[in-house]
């Protein structure tokens, strides 16, 4: 399921399994999707040119880099 182009459920609406793109990870952390892939989040190789990411992936990324809460 793409998100992209169009306004949609936010990641942390979807099923956890849902494949999603780089723009819609990056639109949902607020930041470019160059910024996407340096951070190490771990993707899907659907061939070696594309890849997607799994929103449980991308919401235990955002969990396993929280810092300062108590």
């Amino acid at each position: 399921m793409a998100l992209s182009g169009r306004v949609g459920p936010s990641l942390a609406e979807l099923p956890p399994d849902t494949l999603v793109r780089i723009e819609d990870v990056a639109r949902f952390l607020g930041c470019s999707a160059r910024t996407v892939r340096r951070a190490g989040i771990p993707y899907v190789a659907v061939t070696p040119r594309v890849q997607r990411y799994r929103v449980r992936d991308v919401l235990a990324w955002i969990e396993a880099h929280v810092r300062g809460a108590a």
